[in-house]
């Protein structure tokens, strides 16, 4: 009874916030009728069974949608009539956004071209909210586009999303018509990758995934500097993971083949640090450890390692305006 006192008093119903911003209504907006508060919520609804669902179909049954962190989505890959690779994934788009290793010139040119930066993601968003009802269901973020591109979270939203599905007052109804009674559905789409990696390593190694700054720091996205012997392929996201990683394969079998050497855990560990820095100052989710804004330049340097030509297109204009993909890094010399 005493836990139950004490989550209670915490837990954020419209009945305890009322008490900080009295212009807030406390009423329930599932039923409302009664004050929101943590008895009515998991008494008074529960123990009506399936009078509590989320539901929001044609039926225009009382729906609640519970979001940890809300994110942008798209409904395909073109913005106001352009295709979307011209924002961030070219040469002359990444151009806008800092790197890791640029020299205070270049540093100079980045704070001087926030105003740009920011008129894209502006520019995204305005199309996003003309395109979708995301104000109407509540689903607009509170943070610009960019940092859910800078952190690898935007996502391509299914095409009629907002029309052709729904929960039915008893559950679910799929395509077929048939329906799944449920109280509560949990739409549960993630993992956390780390768990799974922490699980397969010995000590002390599994102590030391995470050292020093509590992201797992990949040298070139594959080597960790502390752990021999092992690689990591596919774990540092950008916005095209199969390409990218195709790539680290490449530079991996090179590597192991004795094509070239890696540099000293000093710095490797000093250039996985700048990367992080450089996600640290673009968004706030940045542990997820992306390099969606200077993958290119990640590139670059991957191919130079290698001994590669780091520009893959055939004339300056492709290379300034056309996006990168797999086939731009067929081995040609």
């Amino acid at each position: 009874m005493l836990l139950w006192r004490i989550a209670s008093d915490i837990f954020l119903t419209y009945n305890l916030l009322v008490h900080f911003n009295p212009s807030i209504l406390p009423l329930c907006p599932l039923c409302e009728i009664a004050l929101e508060s943590p008895i009515h919520i998991f008494w008074d609804h529960f123990r009506r069974g399936k009078e509590v669902c989320v539901t929001g179909g044609p039926e225009r049954q009382p729906c609640t949608m519970v979001v940890r962190t809300l994110h942008w989505t798209i409904p395909h890959y073109w913005i106001w009539g352009l295709p979307f690779y011209l924002f961030y994934s070219t040469r002359s788009s990444q151009f806008l956004h800092e790197r890791p290793n640029q020299g205070y010139l270049r540093t100079l040119l980045c704070h001087l071209l926030y105003p740009m930066r920011r008129g894209v993601s502006k520019s995204i968003e305005s199309y996003l909210l003309w395109k979708l009802p995301l104000q109407k269901y509540g689903l607009k973020p509170d943070h610009p586009f960019e940092e859910d591109y800078a952190s690898c979270q935007m996502a391509i939203m299914p095409e009629n999303f907002f029309s052709e599905w729904w929960f039915s007052k008893e559950g679910i109804e799929f395509d077929d018509n048939t329906k799944l009674e449920a109280d509560v559905v949990v739409l549960a789409t993630g993992y956390d990758g780390k768990k799974k990696l922490k699980a397969i390593l010995p000590e002390p190694f599994c102590s030391l995934l995470e050292y020093p700054s509590g992201i797992i720091p990949l040298y070139r996205g594959t080597i960790h500097p502390l752990i021999p012997n092992m690689a990591f392929v596919g774990y540092l996201e950008s916005i095209s993971n199969l390409h990218s990683a195709e790539l680290r394969s490449i530079w991996l079998a090179l590597l192991v083949d004795d094509k070239f050497k890696l540099p000293s855990v000093e710095n490797m560990i000093e250039q996985t640090t700048k990367e992080m820095d450089v996600t640290k100052r673009t968004t706030r989710f940045y542990k997820r450890h992306c390099i969606s804004t200077f993958s290119i330049n990640h590139s670059d340097e991957i191919c130079e390692e290698m001994g590669w030509n780091s520009w893959r297109k055939k004339n300056w204009f492709s290379e300034a305006f056309s996006p990168y993909g797999s086939q731009d890094y067929e081995k040609k010399n």
